[in-house]
C-alpha cells in the first residue's frame, strides 16, 4: 500500500503579497475587510495575526492601511517606551523656571484618538500671574520645553484629505506671546530635546522608528499668530 504524501504548502513571499495587493482595483475606497477579501489575503492574515505579527503587518502595509490602524489591528506594546510618551504623559507640564518666568502648559479632555492610539486633547497656557490662555488646536504630547524655558514644542494633531490623523509641530513662544505651526507632518511624534532652535526626537516610536531633526530656522511655517 502506497501512501501519497502531499508536499508541504509553501508560504507566500512578501513580493507575492504585494502583487496580490497591487492587483486590487479601487483599493482606496474600500474598507479594511473588503481589501483583505478582494486580495484573497484574508485567510493568510487571520493566521499571521495569531502566529506571525511581522507577516500580519506586511499584509496590512501592502493593502495600504495607515500606521495607526495597523497598530490597532495587529497590536503593539508601549512598555518599552520611555516615559513620558504619546500614550502616557502628565496633564501639566511646567518650564521649571522661577516665579518671574514660570509658565505651565495644561492639558484637558485627553482621550485616545482611536482605540489604543495616542492621546489628544486641548491645552491652555498658565503664565506667572496665573492668567490662562486657551489654545485652539487639538494637541498630543508630551510637549517639550526649550532649555531656556521660553518656548515649548507641542505635537499637534491634524487630519489630511484621507481623514488620516497626522501630527505637526507647534511652537509656543511665551516671550513674544506667539504661536507658530510648521508645515512638515509626522505619524506620531516622540520629542526628546529642544535646544535653541533645534528639536530632536523620533517619529513612529513603536514601529519603523525614524530619527527626527527639526531646525526651526529651516522648516516651512504654515501659520503664525499672536495669543
Amino acid at each position: 500500500m502506497f501512501i501519497h504524501l502531499l508536499p508541504p504548502k509553501r508560504e507566500m513571499t512578501k513580493e507575492e503579497i504585494y502583487e496580490r495587493a497591487n492587483s486590487v482595483v479601487g483599493i482606496g475606497g474600500m474598507t479594511g475587510n473588503e481589501r483583505l477579501c478582494a486580495s484573497g489575503l484574508i485567510d493568510l492574515f487571520d493566521k499571521a495575526k495569531k502566529h506571525d505579527k511581522y507577516l500580519a503587518r506586511a499584509i496590512l502595509q501592502a493593502l495600504k492601511f495607515d500606521e495607526l490602524s495597523i497598530s490597532q489591528i495587529v497590536g503593539y506594546s508601549t512598555d518599552s517606551l520611555k516615559y513620558p510618551n504619546a500614550w502616557d504623559f502628565p496633564n501639566e507640564n511646567s518650564n521649571g523656571l522661577n516665579i518671574d518666568n514660570k509658565a505651565t502648559l495644561e492639558y484637558s479632555n485627553l482621550n485616545e484618538i482611536g482605540m489604543g492610539a495616542p492621546l489628544g486633547g486641548y491645552c491652555c497656557l498658565t503664565d506667572n500671574k496665573g492668567q490662562k490662555t486657551a489654545l485652539n488646536e487639538w494637541f498630543g504630547g508630551p510637549a517639550i520645553w526649550s532649555t531656556d524655558g521660553m518656548k515649548v514644542a507641542i505635537p499637534t494633531w491634524i487630519r489630511n484629505f484621507l481623514k488620516k490623523p497626522l501630527q505637526q509641530i507647534t511652537i509656543l513662544d511665551i516671550v513674544n506671546r506667539e504661536i507658530i505651526r510648521y508645515k512638515r507632518t509626522f505619524n506620531v511624534l516622540d520629542i526628546r530635546t529642544f535646544d535653541k532652535n533645534e528639536i530632536y526626537g523620533y517619529d513612529s516610536p513603536i514601529y519603523r522608528r525614524k530619527t527626527v531633526k527639526f531646525d526651526l530656522n529651516k522648516e516651512r511655517i504654515l501659520e503664525r499668530r499672536k495669543i
